[in-house]
């Protein structure tokens, strides 16, 4: 079975994916922000301080692996752009490659 690679779709869709990466940082950088803007609405006695302290631990959980998730989507997107990239320089040398042959061939 023939592997059929566009090196265009292929760039097209390491963008697309730079263009998710941003799009989801900048939102969770909003999300950070107004989170913060809440303060510390449980207040300090023995009870809020419990419910703080687990809030902290979420969100500090949570917030790692969005920002890990950010960097696996980021450099997905790069890694397709600099494949589509290999392709397109691969697909053009067995092309100069094949036209030489054909022309010591008499072609």
């Amino acid at each position: 079975m023939p592997v059929e690679v566009d090196p265009e779709r292929l760039g097209a869709s390491g963008s697309a994916l730079d263009g998710v990466a941003t799009r989801f940082g900048a939102a969770l950088t909003a999300f950070r922000a107004e989170l913060a803007g809440f303060g510390r609405p449980w207040g300090a006695d023995d009870i809020g301080s419990l419910i703080g302290a687990a809030h902290d631990e979420v969100s500090a959980f949570a917030f790692e692996c969005f920002d890990s998730a950010l960097d696996e989507i980021a450099a997905a997107g790069a890694d397709l752009g600099r494949m589509a990239v290999r392709y397109a320089e691969t697909e053009a040398a067995i092309t100069r490659n094949l036209d030489g042959l054909r022309r010591k061939l008499g072609g």
